[in-house]
């Protein structure tokens, strides 16, 4: 029974590690081309950009108009945990502290993880 219940509890993980995840960034309009040179150093092999997004945070608002200017850029891509860990997530850890320093905390960096899986 012991062997049965671990073997079943090994088959789930390795189909948690094999199973890929949607990487969300969001960022400051303004600093678009940065944030692609980033994923371009990064190594990722592919993303899709949503170029405008507004909306209302914790901090800001941005609904791109004269009273709340400004928008915010958003891209995602699948990578497996493993390629995730190895190069993204550290660029992009980086690249928020030193945005968050160069702008005084005025700018900064979001990313959102969430399991995908490919349907068709």
């Amino acid at each position: 029974m012991v062997q049965i219940e671990t073997h079943a509890a090994n088959a789930v993980q390795e189909g948690l590690q094999a199973m890929k995840a949607m990487y969300m960034i969001l960022y400051p309009k303004e600093l678009e081309e940065e944030i692609i040179q980033a994923l371009e150093s990064a190594g990722v092999p592919g993303y899709t950009e949503l170029p405008k997004m507004i909306g209302r945070g914790r901090r800001i608002r941005h609904f791109d108009n004269p009273v709340w200017p400004g928008a915010t850029g958003a891209l995602f891509t699948v990578l497996s945990p493993a390629e995730a860990s190895a190069s993204l997530v550290p660029t992009f850890k980086a690249l928020a502290a030193t945005l968050e320093v160069r702008s005084h905390g005025l700018y900064g960096l979001h990313m959102f993880a969430l399991p995908c899986e490919q349907l068709i």
